[in-house]
């Protein structure tokens, strides 16, 4: 990619030259085609209908419980994954030209990671409070409220928001003239030092993106270690056989579910953590790298492992809680009854119980 440098000033413009890297320009074009355009598109359009009637579940159930406030917080940020990943996919596409490119970076991709990272992050809180509801079963009611995971999930959400700041503050945008063309073209400006506070923001986010995922990983394995021993000493605790079977079956939802979600999300994330991990050490891996294709196409794969995370969530949800299954049959057999309900000549509900 290029880079215009002024006095005080740089002009970010990412019209990338002839390709001299190990991916040329045409088989860039089309992965962008097929990745960008089709796929995450495809799967992220999925996944913001599947959030919001998760979203009208958890609403409908209360927030009486903690549960509920961090899976809806999940589910705020995983939508706005999938609307920022959109406007990304929108901007790459190859048919705009590169009208959006600058654009997209500032407010596609660094959003979009950002969303990201609160969901797993969120992810990691839920995890923490599913172990502690297991090793400590009385206290746990007093540590985890419902008032305190909205301060933990809100102060998620600041944190990582936070982050974007520096970012943000070095840039602005404005009209630019092509050398050698006679068009103008939308530029990102950095002011003085931008660059370096462009690193510092990006290892900030490759770190806490890190963190999450190792904390992840780690309490996950606790977990199920934990649920596996409190299982047996149930059953060596407790005589009645059927007491047996029913406590062993809960649990073992219980395993399944969190083994479930969390290897979902380890798995989506695995790409993330790699390219993160990889931009920071190889300068050629960017966008103004020699291998910014490669560096494009490497973080498509990365995007539509996220679009399939926020959209099999709610299917995970739906197989294995039956009390959200419940309420999600609830809120759509009540739609597809108000849709199939006779209406008068206003367009308002037919009072069908009068005859």
């Amino acid at each position: 990619m290029e880079l215009i440098c002024e006095t005080n000033q740089t002009l970010c413009r990412t019209v990338a030259p002839a390709s001299t890297g190990l991916l040329s320009d045409y088989a860039t074009w089309m992965f962008k085609i097929v990745n960008y355009v089709v796929l995450s598109s495809a799967i992220s359009i999925v996944g913001l209908v599947a959030n919001s009637i998760n979203i009208c579940v958890l609403v409908k159930q209360g927030f009486s419980n903690s549960m509920n406030i961090s899976f809806f917080g999940m589910a705020i940020s995983d939508i706005g994954s999938l609307l920022t990943l959109l406007w990304l996919n929108a901007c790459l596409s190859p048919f705009i030209k590169n009208f959006f490119n600058d654009i997209h970076y500032l407010f596609g991709a660094w959003l979009h990671g950002c969303s990201a990272r609160i969901t797993g992050w969120i992810t990691v809180y839920v995890t923490v409070e599913r172990y502690l509801s297991i090793a400590k079963p009385l206290k746990v009611k007093k540590w985890v409220t419902p008032n305190r995971t909205v301060g933990i999930v809100v102060t998620i959400y600041i944190l990582n928001l936070l982050t974007l700041f520096p970012e943000v503050s070095t840039v602005y945008f404005d009209w630019k003239m092509v050398t050698g063309e006679s068009k103008i073209v939308n530029g990102v400006y950095i002011e003085t030092d931008g660059l370096t506070v462009e690193g510092l923001v990006f290892a900030v986010h490759a770190a806490l993106t890190m963190m999450s995922f190792v904390g992840l990983v780690i309490f996950t394995i606790v977990l199920v270690s934990k649920i596996k021993k409190k299982s047996l000493w149930r059953k060596s605790a407790t005589s009645d056989e059927s007491q047996h079977v029913a406590m062993s079956m809960r649990d073992r939802k219980t395993v399944v579910l969190v083994i479930t979600v969390a290897t979902l999300l380890i798995v989506c994330y695995i790409p993330t953590v790699t390219f993160s991990i990889v931009t920071s050490c190889v300068p050629a891996f960017s966008l103004q790298g020699k291998e910014s294709n490669v560096f494009y196409i490497a973080w498509s794969f990365a995007f539509i492992t996220h679009s399939i995370n926020s959209s099999l969530i709610v299917l995970l949800y739906y197989k294995m809680s039956s009390r959200y299954r419940h309420t999600f049959n609830q809120i759509i057999s009540g739609c597809l009854r108000y849709k199939s309900s006779p209406k008068n000549i206003d367009g308002k509900l037919e009072d069908v119980t009068k005859f």
